[in-house]
């Protein structure tokens, strides 16, 4: 049943993060009186249409976990008198960027309710606050709530130490001391080998930490399938505003420095596709909801920053022409357009089909 509950709440994630940026859309296109043909929840055959209102249907389809909006005058041969086209470029910019936009507020919103109602953690614990199934403490024996005390002679450790402990012996036996209500007792567990990806700094280092030279290494670590407990703190809706649009910005802030350093040739270019993003949010919720909807924050962010690039089809390439066509004070043929943003389509779902290949060999094999 957890697992269920698990596999539900990644769908959500992904779908209340393509919900909003659809919804964004919707919004400035009407704000902007532009026609809209259909939002929909879902994509695929329709299962339920909820409504009509004026010229716009308002729908349920089959995989409810997707959205998309249809904008009069943004397919080919859709020539309506209150379409996409006919409207001024700013209002054209404003439908396009909004929908971005959005994403980030989810952020800030998802940021806001785990500082004003979850907590945000403030230090982690040597209590096991949960024993993932099938792991090797489960194996063990070992139950929520046991204390790590330390392995071998030594005890008193910090979690940072047993955590680094444990992930030095993949595959080897190692024993720890716990305690469990109140009786200390010896536990053999075998930490499971798993390949994790690090930046690894090269060279000299710089001033900037975030500019460092990097490259990618593979390294073997163990796990024992557990989590620590973490102790939260509550800090108010209105500190949760303030932090909430602080994070916001800080991870829109390290993603332009990442793409001018992967520019640079600083840092590699590390690309997930929606299998390799799907299993993260897995390992993230078994650990906790808290760092699942912190990494959900970071996809809703991830996703709007990515629409804002160049690349066709995506907003970022329709915000470009756009641009062109203002300074060339008249349109771009729709023929060559819609040509430039098929075939950017082709290329995108390409390159999806190999980053989904890389993290099925990584997820199962442990490489790329």
């Amino acid at each position: 049943m957890d697992r269920l509950w698990h596999v539900i709440a990644i769908g959500l994630a992904f779908g209340m993060t393509v919900f909003v940026h659809e919804a964004g859309h919707f919004i400035a296109a009407r704000l902007s009186g532009m026609a809209v043909h259909e939002f929909s929840i879902g994509f695929g055959r329709p299962l339920l249409f909820w409504l009509r209102r004026g010229e716009t249907q308002y729908s349920f389809r089959l995989w409810p976990f997707f959205s998309y909006v249809r904008i009069a005058g943004m397919e080919p041969g859709d020539e309506h008198p209150r379409g996409f086209g006919t409207k001024s470029r700013l209002a054209q910019a404003f439908v396009l960027v909004l929908g971005c936009i959005m994403n980030f507020l989810l952020a800030v919103a998802i940021f806001i309710f785990i500082g004003a109602v979850l907590g945000q953690p403030v230090g982690v614990t040597n209590t096991v606050d949960r024993v993932l199934a099938g792991g090797p403490a489960e194996a063990a024996g070992m139950e929520v709530g046991d204390k790590i005390l330390g392995f071998g002679e030594r005890v008193g450790l910090e979690h940072k130490d047993i955590q680094e402990f444990i992930q030095q012996h993949p595959d080897q036996a190692i024993v720890l001391e716990i305690e469990r209500a109140g009786r200390r007792m010896s536990v053999t567990v075998t930490p499971k080998e798993v390949t994790v990806r690090e930046l690894q700094p090269v060279g000299k280092a710089t001033k900037n930490a975030e500019l460092q030279k990097s490259k990618l290494v593979y390294r073997k670590i163990g796990r024992i399938g557990i989590v620590f407990r973490a102790r939260v703190e509550r800090i108010g809706v209105w500190r949760s505003v303030r932090e909430g649009f602080g994070q916001t910005y800080d991870m829109v802030r390290l993603l332009i420095v990442y793409l001018y350093a992967v520019i640079a040739g600083k840092m590699p270019l590390l690309l997930e596709g929606p299998v390799g993003v799907a299993h993260t949010l897995y390992e993230e919720v078994q650990t906790g909801w808290i760092s699942f909807l912190g990494t959900s924050a970071a996809l809703t962010v991830g996703i709007g920053f990515l629409n804002l690039m160049p690349i066709p089809p995506l907003d970022g390439s329709r915000l470009v022409i756009i641009g062109v066509e203002a300074i060339r004070r008249r349109p771009i043929d729709k023929r060559k357009e819609n040509l430039v943003h098929l075939v950017g389509f082709g290329l995108l779902l390409a390159l999806v089909v190999v980053l989904t290949y890389n993290d099925i060999l990584r997820i199962i094999f442990g490489r790329e």
